[in-house]
């Protein structure tokens, strides 16, 4: 452990007050850009895992969902990438397979570092034999990461 020096203190508190005065060029966050970038760039997002849950590949959604996301979906709440990947995996192992996924009237919208993609999803799907389908509205929030990639964070799906 370093011994507490008075000096060093008051050099990196005068060091911290130079860089704040400073003056800074003026950059603009992404999402102020307007060719409006970050909005493609979610949408590109959203299109990969929606062809990534078609096919149930929950290892490449992994990298893009956080460990932290919440789903709202069927009535009930999913905690963790764990609890929302491990399904797919699972259903992907039993030869269950998705046969239409499909969003429509997407719209998304960036708000600094946060983003909002909402849109019409139609599901129909074969899992143990049954056939299944759902459809809805759907809500996905994602988060911008220091390097500039999108998380998915949260998603609420209903009627």
């Amino acid at each position: 452990m370093a011994a507490y020096n008075p000096g060093m203190t008051i050099a990196t508190l005068l060091f911290a007050t130079f860089l704040v005065a400073s003056p800074q060029a003026a950059v603009p966050p992404a999402a102020a850009l307007p060719d409006g970038t970050s909005e493609a760039a979610v949408t590109v997002l959203l299109e990969d895992l929606r062809k990534a849950e078609l096919f149930l590949a929950a290892d490449e959604m992994a990298p893009v969902v956080a460990q932290s996301l919440t789903v709202v979906e069927a009535g009930g709440r999913l905690a963790g990438s764990f609890a929302y990947l491990e399904p797919m995996r699972r259903m992907r192992a039993r030869k269950g397979q998705v046969n239409e996924l499909r969003f429509e009237d997407v719209i998304v919208r960036v708000y600094g570092a946060s983003a909002v993609a909402t849109y019409r999803f139609t599901k129909k799907w074969v899992d143990g034999g049954a056939r299944k389908q759902a459809a809805g509205w759907s809500s996905d929030v994602f988060e911008r990461r220091d390097d500039g990639a999108w998380l998915l964070v949260h998603r609420h799906r209903g009627d």
